[in-house]
């Protein structure tokens, strides 16, 4: 079967553009969902058991009823679109479409595969929900377009389109609750208050979808939400910041980015947003990352942004990055980032970083690069390695670097890393660590 090639309405570019940005099929890493649950949760499994007997029922009950039989509550994706862009239900499908367009996801031609999923996502409705779910059913849980689907589906219909993973095995619920969040937050949060008590809701999985889904519409409103989060002692947060930063980066460049964090009223969560930022600030434009990030050197709490700026840095131009760093006052970021600006600089020419390295006083910067240039160099001559950390001025940080060197010294020549244990002065409890890994 071939799929007749057409020109996808722009509610499908948005769904795209939403869903697939805020990255659903690598997600996974933010929605622990059910399984994580499941190892401290035994009812979990009885739950499920109990819920997969329902699917067999699910599907052409819902394609004569209307929205009654659907059970989906009246809604609009398009409200979430203040251009108007999103038009849901613009390709109307018939049952027989929808089976046909089903064996066109099962294709072996990927684009046949694409092709079909648009015309499916261009046609969904309330109505038909349920008979397009069938189709996407052997979709794998985490990829693109399975959850995709859902974000549109609760975008579309809403609590019922996020109660109906309650029936299912997959991990569905938290991509409907982004697509629900995105567009209608106050009735999705509303709901979400109230489902404390409900056992068989993965509130952790709706915490992220929730993030996802207002993080793509609205992020001061994402914001808010995880400011309460972390208010109630959610551990989350800095993750949720990152999640919201990263769709801010999307609609923004770097610098609109960075000023847009000055209206991030929580300290804690202004720093978590900047810490997402510096990243990607550097690796566009260093010169200009730096000195975006000096400004906060003295900042005991922003530190480290110097850090982010000159570990990325010197994956283009390590001396570069030293240079901008030594003519930074002290900080905990500045004696961070030499440690990993080394590390790169050791990759890129290790001798030239070690005769760097030779000409510096010796203080915590030293120390720090003489640590990071240690333990890269480890993995191909940990002898040298060896040498080089025994440099290193602080007793506990060049201790800690010997065990790191040494573990590969071990592998590499038993005998001469046994030799040189005896005599290394290390204390017995590092000795201890490295015997046990002899």
């Amino acid at each position: 079967m071939v799929v007749e090639a057409m020109s996808s309405p722009r509610w499908v570019h948005g769904i795209w553009a939403g869903a697939t940005v805020i990255a659903f099929a690598a997600g996974t890493q933010f929605f622990p969902g059910r399984n994580a649950q499941e190892k401290d949760n035994p009812d979990s499994e009885r739950r499920k058991e109990a819920h997969s007997s329902r699917i067999s029922r699910e599907g052409r009950e819902a394609s004569g009823g209307g929205a009654d039989a659907s059970g989906l509550i009246p809604g609009s994706f398009s409200q979430s679109r203040p251009d108007g862009a999103i038009q849901p239900g613009a390709g109307t499908l018939t049952e027989q479409d929808i089976a046909r367009l089903g064996k066109g996801l099962k294709s072996s031609s990927p684009i046949e595969r694409r092709l079909a999923y648009a015309r499916l996502l261009n046609g969904l409705t309330k109505d038909n929900a349920l008979l397009i779910r069938q189709q996407v059913e052997h979709l794998h849980e985490h990829s693109s377009e399975f959850r995709e689907f859902h974000y549109a589906w609760g975008a579309l219909a809403g609590e019922a389109a996020v109660l109906h993973g309650i029936k299912t095995e997959k991990e569905d619920m938290a991509a409907t609750f982004a697509g629900w969040a995105s567009s209608d937050s106050a009735a999705a949060l509303a709901w979400y208050d109230q489902t404390s008590d409900n056992e068989d809701i993965d509130r952790n999985g709706l915490k992220w979808g929730a993030v996802f889904g207002l993080a793509n519409a609205d992020p001061g409103a994402a914001l808010d939400f995880v400011s309460e989060l972390r208010a109630k002692g959610d551990k989350d947060a800095k993750r949720m910041v990152q999640v919201i930063t990263g769709e801010v980066l999307r609609g923004k460049d770097p610098v609109e980015a960075a000023q847009w964090t000055e209206e991030i009223s929580d300290e804690n969560l202004r720093v978590f947003a900047r810490d997402r930022i510096a990243g990607e600030f550097a690796r566009q434009d260093p010169e200009a990352a730096a000195e975006w990030a000096a400004q906060f050197n003295d900042e005991e709490s922003d530190s480290r942004l110097v850090n982010h700026v000159s570990r990325e840095w010197a994956q283009r131009n390590p001396q570069s990055a030293v240079e901008w760093l030594e003519s930074l006052g002290s900080s905990k970021g500045r004696t961070e980032g030499f440690g990993s600006a080394f590390s790169a600089w050791a990759r890129h020419d290790p001798e030239a970083a070690g005769n760097y390295l030779r000409e510096m006083v010796r203080s915590p910067e030293r120390d720090a690069a003489l640590s990071g240039y240690a333990t890269r160099i480890m993995h191909e001559d940990p002898a040298s390695a060896i040498s080089w950390a025994e440099a290193i001025a602080d007793a506990s940080q060049r201790e800690n670097t010997l065990v790191q060197t040494a573990r590969h010294y071990f592998r590499r020549d038993h005998e001469a890393a046994v030799e040189w244990l005896a005599n290394s002065g290390l204390s017995e409890e590092a000795r201890q660590k490295l015997r046990r890994k002899e």
